[in-house]
């Protein structure tokens, strides 16, 4: 309901869906209202995996000119519970993120703090190029199994990365961007993913399309998602 109002109030609405290559699947619709001062957003997103039953997760994010933060909550959805929670401080070059999340699945606990540093820039006309740095300090409480960590990330689609390192370039062609990125994880694992994302502006609807291929796991991994914002 509280989406549904913040969709006919909104000033932009926007849905997606992907698809990966072992399985997982996700949607989600989302709302954005307000001005330069403050925005404000809601989404809804509904996800799964080969071995992660059907959830949803709900989000609510407020952001000014230097400011943002966000919470995300999965209300006990097929017996997963978490919270995650960022705030962070942003300029027109660099960002500084705080992350935090916890999750229970039934004898299950994951508790998880960390930081996350951005940094982006103009590298010529319709050319711009960024980074990020992500680290996290992660605590399982589970059962001692052979794989623990990867029967979380197998029940819960979350992985547990230490750290994240990524890079980007986005280059627009009228009213076409194309937008690849490569990144670097560690979980159980190092693990790498190549992406390209393109997005077409058709009047009042942007279209959007990504492809992701990397290794994780030991495993290749893909995806692929479409989506739609459209300006009211």
């Amino acid at each position: 309901m509280l989406l549904l109002l913040a969709a006919l109030l909104a000033a932009e609405a926007s849905i997606d869906a992907g698809v990966g290559l072992r399985g997982e699947r996700r949607a989600s619709i989302g709302a954005r209202a307000g001005d330069e001062d403050l925005r404000v957003s809601l989404a809804a997103m509904r996800f799964a995996g080969p071995q992660a039953p059907e959830r949803e997760e709900l989000s609510v994010a407020a952001e000014t000119e230097h400011l943002r933060g966000e919470f995300k909550v999965v209300p006990m959805s097929a017996g997963l519970l978490r919270a995650a929670a960022e705030l962070g401080v942003h300029s027109g070059t660099w960002g500084f993120v705080l992350v935090g999340r916890a999750a229970s699945l039934g004898r299950r606990q994951l508790r998880a703090a960390g930081a996350r540093a951005e940094v982006e820039g103009e590298l010529a006309e319709g050319m711009r190029a960024g980074g990020s740095f992500a680290a996290w300090a992660l605590q399982l409480d589970a059962p001692r199994t052979s794989d623990r960590w990867g029967d979380w990330g197998k029940a819960t689609l979350d992985w547990g990365e230490r750290w994240e390192l990524g890079a980007w370039l986005s280059k627009e062609m009228g009213d076409l961007s194309l937008t690849p990125a490569l990144s670097l994880a560690q979980s159980t694992a190092l693990e790498g993913r190549a992406s390209l994302q393109a997005e077409l502006q058709l009047g009042p609807v942007k279209l959007r399309a990504e492809a992701a291929v990397g290794r994780a796991r030991s495993l290749l991994q893909g995806e692929v998602g479409c989506g739609l914002v459209l300006g009211l």
